[in-house]
């Protein structure tokens, strides 16, 4: 098992949720840059860590840590292979990607061949830990059939590699909706992505997941305004009758999208939707509680179990992937231990 702890482990706490991962025996954590597994090294975390996109020009640092990359490219390849070099380390971990339709990284197939042959000239500094590539669509059934192509594809490809070398090198395909579409191409690893935090692009897997994240923030401020008064930025809120308006602390430079303003989205107060009201701001945000018995002080639930991240997303046309990523360092991250 793999799990993908990038982007701040998507917006909920790298070094904390990658420290609990460990204590769970997970096999491999991925990350998208060197800084981010850096981080979680400097953390105390002895898990391996794959890089998925490397920089060349710290290949220097990902030794110093013990990160295993991600090669895509013969350019890299002999890059990183000097590196080890000059270490003067030997059998250096590294994980070879081919590209089978996502166009995005990985070795074109007609490369196969010269990659091979840079492999075995290097085999001293270097030894492939796993062969992998990346599905395109798994959370689409409308591209089922290029899905099966791909995996059919990488059987093919893989085989080309490991077949040369004469120990036992992992392979692995699947992301998070891969792992509940697709298990008949699990092969020796999976990556678990968005799943581990409670959210499936297709329906039936998200009922089968629990909410793992809350953001919530608290009511600052309460005024009454009248009929026909306007609330915010540019004047954009306007009340249709005399109103009760809450501040909450919480604004774009904290990850809560500006296109959820004038009541794109609804928050919970006291378990009643309080839709937004007027723009929402860099700091702060208004929502009509009119109708709702509340104080300062009230706990206000910006998306949960209840108001989901999936639907946040979907009333903007985003996914939650962007919103769970966009969630400001600066919001305070407290972890819950349940038994």
């Amino acid at each position: 098992m793999m799990v993908m702890v990038k982007a701040f482990s998507y917006g909920l706490g790298t070094f904390e949720v990658a420290e609990e991962l460990e204590k769970e025996g997970v096999d491999y954590l991925g990350v998208a840059n060197i800084l981010e597994g850096v981080e979680i090294r400097k953390a105390g975390v002895k898990t391996p860590i794959m890089v998925m996109n490397p920089e060349a020009a710290s290949f220097d640092l990902m030794i110093k840590h013990q990160l295993s990359p991600v090669i895509f490219s013969l350019k890299n390849l002999r890059l990183f292979v000097e590196q080890v070099e000059k270490h003067q380390l030997t059998q250096y971990p590294i994980n070879i990607k081919i590209d089978t339709g996502m166009h995005r990284l990985g070795f074109h197939p007609n490369e196969l061949e010269q990659l091979v042959v840079d492999l075995k000239s290097a085999e001293k500094f270097v030894k492939v830990d796993t062969v992998f590539s990346h599905l395109a669509a798994t959370d689409e059934p409308t591209h089922d059939v290029f899905t099966n192509q791909q995996a059919k594809l990488f059987e093919k490809l893989s085989l080309k590699i490991i077949d040369q070398f004469n120990y036992k090198i992992d392979r692995h395909l699947l992301n998070t909706n891969g792992i509940a579409r697709f298990l008949n191409f699990q092969y020796d690893m999976v990556r678990l992505g968005i799943g581990l935090y409670g959210v499936a692009e297709d329906d039936f897997t998200q009922k089968n997941l629990k909410t793992v994240s809350t953001l919530k923030t608290k009511i600052s401020h309460i005024i009454s305004v009248e009929k026909g008064d306007t609330i915010g930025y540019n004047r954009k809120g306007r009340v249709t009758k005399n109103s009760k308006i809450a501040t909450i602390p919480l604004g774009y430079a904290d990850g809560f999208n500006r296109l959820l303003s004038n009541g794109k989205w609804e928050v919970l107060v006291n378990n009643k939707k309080a839709p937004i009201i007027g723009n929402i701001s860099m700091d702060m945000s208004m929502i009509d509680v009119t109708d709702i018995d509340c104080c300062i002080g009230d706990e206000v639930i910006v998306f949960g179990e209840k108001n989901s991240i999936t639907e946040m997303a979907s009333r903007i046309k985003t996914i939650a992937y962007e919103l769970f990523t966009i969630i400001s360092p600066r919001v305070k991250r407290v972890f819950y231990h349940k038994k």
